[in-house]
Order: C-alpha cells, then structure tokens, then sequence
C-alpha cells in the first residue's frame, strides 16, 4: 500500500506538471499521454484533485482549478512585491482606486490571461504596426521602441510593417485590413477611437491574428490579446495633487491638458478635475487642449500671460510637449528666473532642461514609449503559444525639480538627474532603448525596413 500511495502522489505531480507546460489546460489525451497514467489512475487522479480544488475537469479536458489558481495569483502577487521594492516607485493613487478603462481586469487580486494565439508557423512571425499617428515626438519615440524591439527579436520576425494613420479611424481600418490581407500574424495597434478601428480589430482577432493594443485602447466589448499602457489616471491625479500642495491649496491656475479625441489626455484631465476639486479654493482660469504640441501651449499660454498676467498661479499640463511651449511662453513674456509659476508635465527633454535653467518647479510623471517595446514582447510571447496578460501598465517615476516635493508627492528622481542636457531638446525620456538614445540619430536594422531607415522619419504608405 505504501508504494502504491507514492505512485499516486508521483502521478498527481506528474498531471500539475504537465497542466504546467500546457499553460494550464489541455485535452485529456495529451495529458494521460504526457504522465504515462493507465485511463482508470488517470481520471481517479483527476476525481482526487478535482474535490480538492486543484484541477477542473470539463468534458474531455483537465484545467487549472481554483486553488491552484489562487496559489499563483497569490505567488505573482508575491514576485511583483519584489519587483516593486527593487524597481521605481510604483504610482499610489490618490483617494479611491481607479477604475480600469478596460474590462479585462476582473475581481481584486486576480491575474487575467490571454490565451495563446495559435501560431502560423514554428519560426519567424509577420507583424504589423498600426500607428495612430506622427503628431509629436512621443509618437516618433513609440515607433522607435517597436522598431528597437524588432531589431533585437529579428530571429523571431519574418517582417514588420508600420503604417501610421495620421488620426484618421478609417484609414487606421484599411491600414489593418491591409496588412490583415497581407497575411501578418499579428498587430500592434495604438487606436484611434472611433467604430472603424474597432471593427478592423475585431475582424483581425476573428481571423486568428492576434492583436496588442498599445497606449491608445478600444471599446471593452472588442476582443484584443492585450494592451499595455500607462496609469493615465495616476499622471493626472499625482501631478494634480502636487501643484495643489504647492500652491497651498488656494490660487487661480490655466489647464492645458494634450488631445481631446485621445483617451489618454481625456483621463489624465478627469483625474486632475477630481483632485482639484478637493480644494475649493483653487480657481481655473482656463482650460484649453493643446494636441500636445508645443507651439500650441505656447500660443494658448501667450494668450493667457495677456489676459490674467500675475494672477497665475500654477500651470498644470499632462505632458511636457505643450509645457515646454507654456514655459517659453513665460520667457518671452519677459518673466525672471524664479518667476514663472509652478507646472507640471514631462515626457520632453526640452520641458526639463527650460524648467531648471529658470529655476521653475515641475513636477512630472512620464509616460513611458517603452510601452511599444513591451508590446512586441507580449505580441510574440503569445504568437509562439505563450498565456499573456491581458493587461499591462507600465510603471513610472514621479519626478521633480530640486527642492520642490511636497507632503503628498515625493519624488523618485529629481529632474536635474533625470535631463539630458546632451541630446536634443526632442528626446522623449523613458525610452527604455538605453542612454544612448537619440532620436535625430536614430538607425535601425529590422526585417521589412528599407535601407536602415525608421519609418518613422516618414509616414508614407509603405508598400506590404
């Protein structure tokens, strides 16, 4: 008897194991076959592990079971704690938790994955890059992560093909019909909101292409594989609340918040809102959205400066690529170091180096493009029958001019560490492609690109 419990034991952990290398389901079949188990050891093992809450047993398959599941929840709970003490600071929210902008994160503490797309061929992949648009150069910085990745993931891509819709939905759904056409294995897609985009992705996921959205998602009920992001809500609430505090809570201020079609900005601005609303006495002047462009912030703040002149008190921005034009918009004014109110917004070298040079406080959380090369990451992962998670937010610093944190918001990197005063004025900080990233000088090599070329120095409609 003693012997014949062992062999049981040993076989009960043959079937995890094997539920293991099989992402956590598979056929009844495979698995007998995979532990060598007679059929009636087989499904009494089963029967065992099944009342215990291990496995589930739906007709013809052995699937992860419930308590297995909260053992993994509960060990990648453990690892992203570990990750979080020995990376930067993850974003903590301010009040109330956020409410995910997609339906794919389900009850607290649960990890939701993707199942694996079946993958066309055992080697190299076709993927296509739908790019919403080459409007700034955070743009340009999130086609150069795709790109980088692709580079260093060569022997894993046949060929990658970047399209960018120039902020029109309906040429981003011919762009993705194209390449779906083309025979691509699998998209990454920073969206343009509208029906069109969603119905391309829909078609694509229906076709067996898997799809990754990156930055920019889509209605919930479309399916995608999934899409990686950053805490929108958090750049919004985190910089908020730090202007707020170093106003002392009372002062008349101008918003200027990037895109109003993107849903990235529309979010950042509504966390803002809501956090500045906790202080009644602080007073918008204004709010006007700027497309993240710089020479727009600089127009729209010049404006202001005529308008309300001292009475600003602070300038809250989503994002350094129009605070950099409201920066300059103070100098030319005439205003002193020292002078020009407090802002916020990151992301561009160029919003760094004029904060500092006139001793501006900023406080600044970036939005990272490194997204891009996470998404081809998970793209691939689940292209070679990998689970992946539905979704992924990338973390980022919380960073701030020397002497300007406040109660509530600390930084993680002060911003006279954090600029580069040896690249160019458009260099979108947090690339992830290393120090040595320069985006004037950008040259890459990638199966599908022409004569080492990024595509995106130019936005033409490659051919597929």
């Amino acid at each position: 008897m003693p012997g014949s419990q062992r062999n049981g034991v040993d076989a009960a952990i043959a079937l995890l194991l094997a539920l293991v290398a099989h992402n956590g389901e598979a056929k009844v079949s495979i698995l007998r076959r995979d532990i060598g188990a007679p059929r009636a050891s087989f499904h009494r093992i089963v029967r065992a592990l099944a009342t215990a809450g291990l496995v589930e047993a739906p007709r013809g398959r052995v699937r992860v079971g419930p308590r297995a599941a909260a053992f993994i929840s509960a060990h990648a709970d453990a690892v992203r704690r570990d990750d979080d003490l020995r990376g930067p600071r993850s974003l903590k929210p301010y009040g109330p938790p956020p409410v995910s902008r997609t339906a794919e994160v389900a009850e607290r503490g649960r990890i939701v994955l993707s199942r694996p797309m079946a993958a066309c061929r055992s080697g190299c992949f076709r993927i296509g890059f739908s790019n919403a648009s080459m409007s700034n150069p955070w743009r340009v910085a999130l086609v150069h992560g795709v790109e980088y990745a692709a580079s260093h993931l060569r022997d894993r891509i046949e060929r990658l093909t970047v399209l960018h819709a120039e902020d029109e939905a309906v040429r981003q759904q011919a762009d993705i019909q194209r390449m779906v056409a083309s025979g691509v294995d699998g998209l990454i897609v920073s969206a343009i909101a509208g029906k069109a985009t969603g119905e391309a992705i829909r078609d694509a996921m229906a076709r067996g292409v898997a799809v990754v959205l990156v930055d920019r998602g889509v209605e919930a009920s479309v399916p995608r594989t999934s899409f990686v992001t950053g805490d929108d809500a958090a750049i919004g609430r985190l910089t908020a609340l730090w202007l707020a505090e170093r106003l002392a809570g009372a002062g008349s201020i101008v918003l200027l918040p990037g895109d109003g079609a993107a849903e990235p900005a529309r979010v950042r601005l509504a966390a803002a809102r809501a956090v500045f609303e906790r202080f009644p006495r602080i007073e918008a002047l204004a709010e006007e959205w700027t497309g993240w462009r710089r020479e727009a912030g600089r127009s729209i703040m010049r404006k202001a400066i005529a308008r309300f002149g001292a009475a600003i008190a602070g300038v809250w921005c989503d994002s350094g690529l129009q605070g950099a034009g409201s920066l300059q918009a103070f100098l030319d004014a005439g205003y002193r170091p020292s002078e020009i109110p407090p802002h916020t917004g990151g992301d561009l070298n160029l919003a760094y180096k004029l904060a500092i040079r006139s001793r501006t406080p900023l406080a600044a959380v970036d939005y990272p493009p490194s997204m891009g090369i996470k998404a081809l990451e998970v793209l691939l992962t689940s292209l070679q029958g990998g689970w992946t998670p539905s979704s992924v937010r990338m973390e980022s610093s919380v960073i701030i001019t020397q002497g300007a944190a406040t109660a509530s918001v600390a930084p993680d990197l002060w911003a006279e560490d954090h600029v580069r005063w040896d690249l160019p004025d458009d260099l979108i900080l947090a690339s992830g492609m290393g120090a040595s990233y320069n985006p004037r000088r950008f040259r890459i090599h990638y199966p599908g690109n022409v004569y080492n070329r990024s595509a995106a120095r130019s936005p033409s409609r490659a051919s597929i």
